[in-house]
């Protein structure tokens, strides 16, 4: 009687395959895979520090001279410029270039740039970002009323203040090309964007 009521086992249904078990859902937010994508600021690079440094002196000596010499700006300009190489020699007329900004457009570029070279040690985009900010007011000033105030000035001096706008600028768009994302190194959009 025991075999009689014991449950029996089906052929058919041992055929057909059960189905796994899900596991439970964890509620605790996961976090993403590290990836060898660039961070959005670019990697750190302070040793690009010097190269946007060097702008923030070039366009702050100006002010430096009509701040030290005020009755003769230019002539400052030109024994700073003698004591350094020969090559340096037509940065007298470039840097006079500039001698007609404001000193409150000159203040608040060179905190500007100041910024992107510490930006250099978190991120040399950010650090370009700034520089360029800087660059765009400079250049803003130039275009509405720098070259009108350098009319009368000396040719020399004239093609000096947008050379080294120019100057600045091929810099800095050569450091975000070589620095910024490309198909390598693609930049990680975190906050709902497509990676």
């Amino acid at each position: 009687m025991k075999g009689l009521f014991a449950p029996r086992a089906d052929a058919a249904g041992d055929a057909v395959p059960q189905r796994p078990r899900r596991k439970a859902r964890s509620s605790a937010p996961q976090k993403p895979a590290k990836s060898a994508e660039q961070p959005l600021g670019g990697y750190p690079a302070v040793w690009m520090a010097p190269f946007f440094l060097v702008f923030a002196v070039l366009f702050a000596l100006p002010h430096a001279a009509n701040l030290l010499e005020p009755e003769a700006p230019r002539a400052w300009l030109a024994s700073f410029v003698a004591r350094l190489p020969d090559q340096a020699a037509p940065l007298t007329d470039i840097l006079a270039g500039w001698l007609w900004l404001p000193w409150w457009v000159g203040l608040a570029t060179l905190l500007l740039r100041l910024q992107a070279v510490r930006m250099t040690s978190r991120g040399i985009l950010d650090a370009v970002g700034w520089a360029m900010a800087a660059l765009v007011v400079e250049g803003a000033a130039w275009l509405l009323f720098g070259r009108s105030l350098l009319a009368e000035a000396p040719e020399a001096v004239r093609d000096g203040a947008w050379r080294l706008l120019v100057a600045e600028f091929v810099f800095l768009f050569l450091t975000a090309t070589l620095f910024g994302p490309n198909t390598q190194r693609r930049i990680n959009w975190q906050y709902g964007g497509r990676g």
